[in-house]
C-alpha cells in the first residue's frame, strides 16, 4: 500500500488512525469503572480479545475469517469519539441518530486511507451495524460473550456483581 508522507516524514493516512487507536488503548471501558473494577479493561483491549476470539470461531465455522477479524477490530472505532457508552445511556440516544454519528466518525477516521481502503472499513462497518452477513451476526454474539467471559473473570477475581450484566 502506497500512502503519502507529511512534512514530518510521517504516514500521513494513518495519522488519524493511530490518534483514535491511542485513545482507545487509554480508555477504560465505562460499565467495569461504574462496577468499581480495579485497573478495567481498554476498548482496545476488548476489541482485541474480540478479534482473536472472531478469528478462531469464523474459521471453526467455515466463515471469512479475515472480514470477522476486521469487523471486530472496526466494530468500537467511533468510541474514539464517542467514549465508550454503556448500554443504559445508548438506550436514551435514537438508534437511527446513534449509528449516523458512529458512521460519521468511521468515515472521518478512515477517510485520509487511500480511497479503496476506506470504502472497505465503511462498507464492513456498514455490514457490521445491520448485521448483514453471519461474519457480522458472529461478531455481534462474540462481542456479547466476550463481555460475559470479562464478567466472570472478574467476579472471580474482584467479585463484582453479575446483575447488571445479565448473568446469574
Amino acid at each position: 500500500m502506497r500512502v503519502g508522507v507529511d512534512e514530518d516524514g510521517e504516514k500521513a493516512s494513518l495519522k488519524t488512525l493511530v490518534s483514535a487507536l491511542l485513545l482507545l488503548k487509554r480508555l477504560p471501558r465505562t460499565g467495569w469503572l461504574e462496577e468499581g473494577v480495579k485497573n478495567p479493561e481498554s476498548v482496545a483491549s476488548h476489541s482485541y480479545s474480540l478479534a482473536v476470539m472472531a478469528m478462531a470461531e469464523a474459521e471453526a465455522r467455515g466463515l471469512d475469517v479475515c472480514k470477522a477479524v476486521k469487523m471486530a477490530l472496526l466494530h468500537d472505532l467511533a468510541e474514539s469519539y464517542t467514549g465508550d457508552l454503556t448500554p443504559a445511556t445508548k438506550k436514551k440516544i435514537p438508534k437511527n441518530i446513534f449509528h449516523q454519528v458512529e458512521r460519521a466518525i468511521i468515515r472521518e477516521l478512515v477517510s485520509s486511507l487511500p480511497p479503496h481502503i476506506a470504502q472497505q472499513y465503511t462498507e464492513l462497518y456498514e455490514e457490521y451495524l445491520e448485521r448483514r452477513t453471519p461474519e457480522a451476526r458472529l461478531v455481534h454474539r462474540l462481542d456479547r460473550r466476550e463481555l460475559v467471559e470479562e464478567a466472570l473473570w472478574l467476579n472471580k477475581r474482584q467479585k463484582i456483581s453479575l446483575n447488571r450484566f445479565g448473568i446469574a
